[in-house]
C-alpha cells in the first residue's frame, strides 16, 4: 500500500510540473501574440517611414518609439533589397546611431549569442568596420562564420588574408562561409589568394585554388600551375580549373599537359576546359580520351568536343566506326544527347556495346 501511494505521488507532482510547463508555454505564447498586435500599428509606421527615407525622401522624421527588438525588426525588413545609396540615407537617422552603438558593444561581449547577434545587427546597417574583423578569430566557430559572411560586403587585404587563411578553419561552418565570401569579394581576393599560393607548403591549397577557379582571373594562373606536379590529384585537379578560368595560351598549354595525368579526375577536369575554352586543334587528343580507361574521362572528353562545334563533332561521328568499343559508345551517347537521331543506326548496336559507366579492366 505504501509503495501505490508513493507511486501516486510521484505521478501527481510529475502531472503538476507538466502542466506548470504547458502552461508557461501557452501563456509565454499569448503574451507574445498580444504583444505583437499592440505593436503592430507603430512597426507599420516606422517601416513606412523607413521606406520613404531609403526611397530619397528629403524629410527624415523619427521612427515610433518601439521595442528594441522590433526596431530592430523593422529596420531588417526595410533594408531587406536597399544599395548603398539607401544605407547612406539610413545613416543619417538617429536610430542608426543608436542599433549601431549596441550592436558594437555586443560585439565585446563575453557571451558567444550576444556577439553573433551584433555581428547579424551589423550587417543590417552595413556597418561594422571596427568592431567585426576581429571576431574572424574569434574562439566561436558561429561567431566566427558570421564574421565571414560579413566580410564579404567589406574588402579589404587584411579581411581577404583572414578568409584564405579560414579555408583551413576546423568547424565546416566556417570553412563554407569563408569560401562563398571570397568568391563574392571577387578581385578584392586576388592579392591574398595569390600570396597565399606562393606560401611554401600552404595550407587548405586545394579548397583556395577551387576560390580562384571561380573568379576568373588571368592573374591566378601563374601561381597555380607552380602546383601542377602536387602529389595531391584533387590539388592537380584544382589546378586545372584555374588555368581554365583563366583560358588565353598558357591556359590552353596547361590544360594539355594535364590529359596525360594518372589521375582520372584531373585528366577529366583538363577535358572540360578545353571544351570550355573553345579550342578547337586540341580535339584529336580529346578524341584520344574518348577510349581512356576510365569512365568520367571519356564523358569529359565526349561533351568537350560536342562543344568544339564542327571540328569536335567530325571526330564524335569519326569514332562511330572505331574499333575501341569504349570510343564507339560514348561517340555514340553524345551524339543522340545533343541530337537526337543521329545515332539512330548506331542504336541497333548489340547490348554489350552499350558501356555506360563501366571501366576498362
Amino acid at each position: 500500500m505504501q509503495l501505490y501511494e508513493l507511486l501516486t505521488v510521484v505521478l501527481l507532482i510529475e502531472g503538476g510540473i507538466l502542466c506548470a510547463g504547458l502552461s508557461l508555454i501557452l501563456g509565454h505564447a499569448a503574451y507574445g501574440q498580444a504583444r505583437s498586435a499592440r505593436l503592430r500599428p507603430g512597426m507599420r509606421v516606422s517601416m513606412q517611414i523607413l521606406a520613404r527615407v531609403l526611397a530619397g525622401a528629403p524629410d527624415r522624421p523619427a521612427l515610433v518609439r518601439l521595442p528594441l527588438d522590433k526596431t530592430i525588426e523593422a529596420v531588417a525588413h526595410a533594408t531587406r533589397s536597399v544599395d548603398d545609396v539607401g544605407r547612406a540615407r539610413l545613416a543619417e537617422l538617429p536610430v542608426y546611431a543608436v542599433l549601431k552603438d549596441r550592436a558594437e558593444r555586443w560585439c565585446t561581449s563575453a557571451r558567444w549569442h550576444r556577439r553573433l547577434k551584433g555581428i547579424r545587427l551589423l550587417v543590417i546597417l552595413g556597418a561594422g568596420e571596427g568592431a567585426v574583423p576581429p571576431l574572424l578569430e574569434d574562439r566561436g566557430a558561429e561567431v566566427r562564420s558570421a564574421a565571414a559572411a560579413w566580410a564579404a560586403n567589406h574588402p579589404s587585404p587584411q579581411i581577404a588574408t583572414r578568409l584564405v587563411r579560414m579555408l583551413s578553419d576546423e568547424a565546416l561552418a566556417c570553412r563554407l562561409t569563408a569560401h562563398a565570401a571570397l568568391i563574392r569579394l571577387g578581385r578584392h581576393a586576388v592579392p591574398a589568394i595569390i600570396s597565399h599560393l606562393a606560401e611554401a607548403s600552404p595550407a587548405s591549397l586545394a579548397p583556395a585554388l577551387l576560390v580562384a577557379s571561380r573568379i576568373h582571373d588571368s592573374a591566378l594562373a601563374g601561381p597555380a600551375l607552380v602546383h601542377r606536379s602536387h602529389g595531391d590529384p584533387e590539388v592537380r585537379a584544382a589546378v586545372a580549373q584555374v588555368i581554365a578560368s583563366g583560358g588565353g595560351t598558357t591556359g590552353v598549354e596547361g590544360l594539355k599537359s594535364f590529359l596525360i595525368d594518372p589521375a582520372a579526375k584531373v585528366r577529366a577536369t583538363a577535358a572540360a576546359g578545353l571544351g570550355g575554352l573553345g579550342d578547337w586543334p586540341s580535339a584529336p587528343l580529346l578524341a584520344e580520351l574518348l577510349g581512356d580507361p576510365a569512365w568520367e574521362v571519356r564523358r569529359a572528353a565526349g561533351l568537350a568536343l560536342d562543344r568544339l562545334g564542327s571540328p569536335g563533332q567530325l571526330y564524335l561521328q569519326r569514332a562511330l566506326n572505331s574499333t575501341d568499343r569504349f570510343a564507339q559508345d560514348m561517340a555514340r551517347q553524345v551524339l543522340d544527347r545533343a541530337r537526337p537521331g543521329l545515332g539512330a543506326a548506331a542504336r541497333a548496336a548489340p547490348p554489350e556495346f552499350a558501356m555506360n559507366g563501366q571501366e576498362r579492366g
